[in-house]
């Protein structure tokens, strides 16, 4: 069983109107998605995550004919979710629909990137992989970032690592940077790689943020704001 880690970027700035309408206020940025399931009528169910003013992400919501309903919590600070029944455009069923047609399984969330792409990692067998590829839309720009075989928990946490943060992350262990007392400092670990300590800092912090996100459990959600009327 193989993973592959890839990038789709949409034409327009995102996959669906919802996200989209959210993503271009400059209140709101979009973080990841956790949910996006079809439903037999052709709407489909949706939870997003943002960070920024729920209110307005409220309104925004409210004023976009294709959300039929949702819900808006909040786990503290700006962070918010929006759960979301929408209508589903034909290319949003497109590519979302690949991996179901592949049998391909999607480890959720899906995380954002830049012009409102998403990082994605699927499951399943190579040959599997080439087949779905081929039914991605030429108007969706596709990047392969990597690919391996597939390992759950920790190992797994590793493999969405970048190959040179990855060697960070082995040589700070190596040397002690994460024994108590600390007495190794970034410094020793660039001098074993030949890179800098400043790099050795950006790694290691990107590093921790890739892990912590994964491990940490979010607060109990708090319901802020409900738009349940259906259009």
């Amino acid at each position: 069983m193989r993973f592959i880690d890839f990038r789709l970027v949409p034409p327009n700035g995102g996959f669906h109107p919802a996200e989209r309408v959210v993503g271009e206020d400059p209140t709101i940025r979009r973080v990841a998605i956790h949910q996006f399931r079809t439903l037999d009528d052709g709407t489909a169910v949706a939870m997003f995550e943002s960070v920024g003013d729920a209110a307005r992400a409220a309104e925004l919501l409210e004023a976009e004919p294709s959300v039929h309903s949702f819900d808006i919590a909040t786990t503290g600070g700006d962070r918010l979710y929006a759960h979301c029944h929408v209508d589903v455009a034909d290319g949003v069923a497109r590519v979302f629909g690949i991996a179901e047609r592949h049998e391909l399984v999607l480890d959720m969330p899906m995380r954002y990137a830049e012009r409102g792409g998403l990082e994605i990692r699927a499951i399943g067998k190579y040959e599997t992989f080439r087949d779905a590829m081929q039914e991605i839309p030429e108007s969706v720009a596709f990047t392969l970032l990597r690919t391996g075989e597939y390992a759950p928990g920790a190992e797994g946490f590793f493999q969405r690592l970048t190959p040179r943060q990855q060697e960070t992350l082995r040589t700070a262990v190596e040397v002690g940077y994460y024994q108590e007392p600390r007495r190794v400092t970034y410094q020793d670990i660039a001098d074993r790689m030949h890179i800098s300590a400043g790099t050795v800092g950006e790694h290691l912090r990107k590093i921790e943020a890739k892990i912590l996100t994964n491990v940490v459990p979010e607060r109990q959600p708090r319901a802020v704001t409900d738009g349940s009327g259906e259009r």
